[in-house]
């Protein structure tokens, strides 16, 4: 695959990784803020999180645009590099390294947050609600 694609996406990924980390810290701020039952610490946290979930959405977006954009042979080798699949050179090798980091703290992000809404929510979660 060519070089400038995997840079390309790399850099994105990058963006995605500081932006869920941004997310991932705000998240953390609002179980303490939980903790506290401090009400208006819980409103403007949420309100600082908006941003950076929107900001992940459009570099989410962008990549898939970009991706669509490639000849099929390297959108699909791109689709399965940013979905976990191992290196199979090392070009590759930092994209999959990237893409196994954004997932490990996704699934960190996710989890605090179905704490947070259970604890906050109760029955009235989203968690709760739409149980997985």
């Amino acid at each position: 695959m060519n070089a400038v694609i995997l840079r390309e996406l790399q850099n994105r990924r990058k963006m995605q990784i500081v932006r869920l980390n941004e997310v991932a810290d705000v998240t953390s701020q609002m179980m303490q803020a939980a903790d506290r039952n401090d009400q208006l610490s819980m409103q403007m946290l949420l309100a600082m999180r908006e941003p950076p979930l929107e900001q992940l959405w459009e570099i989410d977006e962008s990549i898939r645009k970009y991706v669509i954009s490639l000849p099929e042979e390297d959108a699909i080798r791109c689709e399965e590099l940013l979905h976990g699949e191992t290196a199979s050179d090392p070009e590759e090798k930092e994209l999959s390294e990237q893409s196994a980091k954004y997932y490990r703290i996704l699934q960190s992000v996710i989890a605090s947050d179905k704490r947070l809404s259970m604890r906050v929510g109760g029955n009235r979660s989203f968690y709760h609600t739409y149980r997985e």
